[in-house]
C-alpha cells in the first residue's frame, strides 16, 4: 500500500496536533506537563506552517509567527523549570 503525499501535509499534521492537545485537555486527569508538551508540539506545527509559506506571508503573518515563537520558547523555559522542579523534589522524598 502506498502513501499518498497528501496525508503528511502541514496542515494534516497540524490538525493532529490540535487534537492531542484537545484529547489531553478532555482527560479527567490532566497533567501540567503533558498539556504543555502537547500545546508545544501544536505551536511547532503552526510556525512550520507559516514559515513554509514565508514568501506570501502578509505582515499579520509574520506578527503572528512573532508571537508564536515568543510563546513557545516561554513554554519551553518553564517546562525547563517544572522539570527542575520535579527532580528536587525527587531528591528530598524519602526513598522506601
Amino acid at each position: 500500500m502506498e502513501r499518498s503525499v497528501e496525508a503528511s501535509t502541514p496542515a494534516k499534521n497540524t490538525a493532529y496536533a490540535l487534537y492531542l492537545h484537545c484529547s489531553e485537555l478532555r482527560r479527567r486527569r490532566t497533567h501540567y506537563v503533558r498539556i504543555s508538551k502537547t500545546k508545544l508540539q501544536l505551536t511547532d506545527k503552526l510556525i512550520a506552517q507559516i514559515k513554509q509559506s514565508m514568501a506570501t506571508c502578509s505582515y499579520e503573518d509574520l506578527q503572528a509567527l512573532n508571537r508564536e515563537t515568543q510563546f513557545r520558547r516561554d513554554l519551553k523555559r518553564q517546562l525547563r523549570h517544572r522539570h527542575k522542579q520535579l527532580q528536587l523534589l525527587e531528591k528530598r522524598s524519602p526513598t522506601a
